[in-house]
């Protein structure tokens, strides 16, 4: 089998409503769908939703790299050979950066690896360790009470992970965090398991208050860079520590890596970083800096499955964990994550968020995914077709395309 063509179509995902965070505000998803074409008739897709703040990419970066130099330099080869293919970008093209653009691509060989064995891509890369994920809730920045609000529907709705966007001042991110849960609330060990354990009944004569969320539900919070001072991340932390925050995420600049040590050696809560660690040698580097207790990877900023496998590996050899994100990607970049996370036992964490979320996609392009209660908790089932086991809505891509304004 050689691949035949590689094309990119150019769309702007609608939000339901803003997304508002620490680093940006989002009205809409920037999507890159890649669609690579085969000798044999198959096809596989893959999807990039660049963030400039996170990568330096844009939609249209995106579409030009591929279109001008990944795409030819992988058309006539043989899909199955990916590690052959990416090195080929990294060592006969030199491509610097680029991770969503390399993520998207490399995506699509997978998706079209899968399909062409009749397996989904989880079981390429190792195999099932849960065949389900604990379904997360992430709320932008907004006042505790519309954040209070809407926790409970969720809860109510089977919810059990909620992760709260802070780095803005330390006092407005505890008001944020305060509205799931009261001070005193302890809630299980971080788990990805689709069973999630339950604690032990409270201790007689101990308060324990249920807030929007609920006693048993996990809280995260991620500050995107917004404290950008160790001292300032300290002070907002030990502010947070009453509410049994299970993780921050990324509370300084991405470049800092001893700003993040200290506020790690000074803070009980577990430090994960994100934006700090894209690729392997950051994740060797944020290892000997002892910076962190959790790598969150994304597949936007790894620039693929590979790179995430070999970030993995660093950090189980380490004794770090790994938290998958995503970054507001549509069924078929969620799928790419949770078959990552599904086939990592040393995944302690994923955020799997759907598009169906309140406030997520107006339109999804993808349909494969799918939710269930175990237990009382809302899990999001990983996908079993072959490939990422996606199948694409082309009715909500040609709704959903754009070109660049200076084109129109």
């Amino acid at each position: 089998m050689r691949v035949t063509a590689v094309s990119v179509e150019t769309l702007e995902l609608a939000y339901e409503e803003p997304f508002v965070i620490a680093s940006s505000a989002l009205a809409a998803g920037p999507c890159d769908l890649v669609r690579v074409e085969t000798d044999e008739g198959l096809v596989g897709y893959g999807e990039a939703c660049p963030a400039y703040e996170f990568t330096g990419e844009t939609l249209w970066t995106v579409d030009d790299v591929i279109g001008e130099y990944l795409g030819p330099a992988t058309v006539g080869r043989d899909p199955s050979r990916i590690e052959e293919i990416v090195r080929v970008w990294e060592r006969e093209l030199w491509t610097v950066g680029n991770q969503a653009a390399r993520g998207a691509l490399e995506m699509a060989l997978w998706d079209l690896q899968g399909k062409a064995l009749g397996r989904p891509v989880a079981d390429l890369i190792g195999g099932l360790t849960r065949d389900a994920l604990v379904e997360v809730i992430a709320w932008g920045w907004d006042d505790p009470e519309t954040l209070g609000a809407r926790t409970r529907e969720m809860a109510a709705q089977g919810v059990t992970v909620f992760k709260v966007k802070v780095g803005d001042t330390p006092e407005r991110d505890e008001a944020r965090v305060a509205g799931r849960r009261p001070a005193g609330g302890r809630p299980p060990r971080p788990t990805v398991d689709a069973k999630p354990t339950r604690e032990a009944p409270p201790t007689a004569g101990r308060a324990h208050p249920q807030g929007a969320a609920g006693r048993h539900a996990r809280l995260t919070v991620d500050a995107n860079q917004g404290w950008y001072d160790a001292a300032t991340a300290v002070r907002a932390i030990r502010l947070l520590e009453p509410y049994d925050v299970e993780l921050v995420e990324q509370p300084v600049r991405k470049d800092d890596l001893e700003a993040a040590r200290r506020v790690r050696d000074r803070v009980d809560v577990p430090i994960a970083l994100d934006e700090s660690v894209a690729g392997p040698r950051d994740a060797l580097a944020a290892v000997r800096a002892g910076a962190a207790d959790i790598f969150v990877v994304k597949l936007m900023k790894s620039g693929g499955i590979l790179n995430a496998l070999k970030i993995n590996a660093i950090a189980e050899a380490a004794g770090v964990g790994v938290m998958i994100g995503n970054m507001g990607e549509s069924s078929l970049g969620l799928s790419a994550h949770f078959q990552v996370a599904a086939a990592l036992a040393n995944a302690v964490h994923c955020d799997a968020d759907g598009p169906w979320q309140p406030g997520g996609l107006r339109r999804d392009i993808g349909r494969g995914l799918a939710t269930e209660l175990r237990h009382d908790t809302s899990v999001v089932l990983v996908p079993r077709g072959p490939g990422l086991g996606v199948e694409i809505d082309d009715d909500a891509v040609a709704a959903q395309r754009v070109v660049r304004p200076w084109q129109r």
